[in-house]
């Protein structure tokens, strides 16, 4: 964020790719919980906001204080990339069995 801020970086944050990012320290704590329960199966991990590429980038450039209006935009849609564009999971089964709580990109970026 902060190259494609400053204009150091080419590229683009796509406004049609759907996620839902989790912070790393959630995630990691999240697997070590689930690797030292007697549990098999489909386990979800994803935030619990489903965000653009680019709405997780202007959310990333308001907490580090970068001028988000810089970020280049593009349609993942128009690019040759594979895959799909909007992958929303379904954390709130596997949230049930954990102590840890998967923020969602609203959260893990605000400002404190």
């Amino acid at each position: 964020m902060h190259e494609l801020a400053a204009g150091t970086r080419d590229g683009a944050l796509f406004t049609d790719d759907i996620r839902c990012p989790v912070h790393v320290a959630d995630l990691a704590a999240a697997l070590l919980e689930l690797a030292s329960h007697d549990t098999s199966g489909i386990h979800h991990l994803g935030g619990a906001d489903a965000v653009s590429r680019h709405e997780l980038g202007v959310l990333i450039a308001r907490r580090d204080g970068l001028d988000a209006s810089r970020l280049p935009t593009g349609l993942r849609a128009d690019s040759t990339l594979p895959g799909a564009l909007d992958v929303r999971l379904d954390s709130r089964a596997t949230q049930r069995k954990l102590r840890t709580t998967q923020r969602g990109a609203y959260q893990f970026t605000a400002t404190v």
